[in-house]
């Protein structure tokens, strides 16, 4: 198969699954008067932490084997080949949370900020409040938006850091081996 129209397909793969978790949560949690705002936030956070690593660091890999069946890899063609999906996905999906929260879905923003709120409160940690007042208490004021360009282009630094890092691995590891 073509590398190139791979690339693409894994990459909007990852683009859709990311989406359609991201979708999923928020249908349910607009039509759920079970789901609290704490909860909310608590599966964003679980979803952000645990399946969106093994998915992306999954097909990167996936990415990387499959050009490694087909030949043995230099260090920067398993790089690339592990990379670039992880980049254009995460990209993609970040730029589409982007526009969403800063139009349609404005009360959805407040409802994770009202929700990172509940559970500071509920388990408070004093050495944490303590240390980062400023933020807390920005973090009761609801027009603080939380979803800036700043702060996208701060999270997408850090998530092209584990792309970076899980790629590296997935590169050493498939160097000079035909699978």
């Amino acid at each position: 198969m073509n590398y190139t129209r791979l690339t693409l397909k894994l990459g909007g793969i990852l683009f859709f699954v990311t989406i359609a978790l991201f979708l999923i949560l928020y249908f349910v949690f607009s039509t759920q008067g079970s789901i609290s705002e704490a909860d909310y936030f608590n599966y964003s956070s679980l979803i952000n932490c645990f399946v969106m690593p093994a998915l992306y660091a999954g097909i990167g890999f996936y990415s990387a084997f499959s050009a490694a069946k087909q030949q043995a890899l230099k260090f920067g063609q398993g790089f690339r080949k592990a990379f670039i999906p992880q980049f254009i996905g995460g990209l993609l999906s970040l730029a589409f949370i982007f526009i969403f929260f800063n139009t349609v879905g404005s009360w959805a923003e407040d409802s994770l900020q009202r929700g990172w709120y509940s559970l500071i409160e509920t388990n408070p940690n004093q050495e944490f409040m303590e240390k980062n007042g400023e933020f807390v208490a920005g973090m009761k004021d609801l027009n603080y938006n939380m979803f800036t360009f700043r702060t996208f282009t701060i999270a997408f630094m850090t998530v092209l850091f584990f792309y970076v890092m899980i790629s590296t691995i997935f590169a050493v590891f498939l160097k000079n081996r035909k699978m």
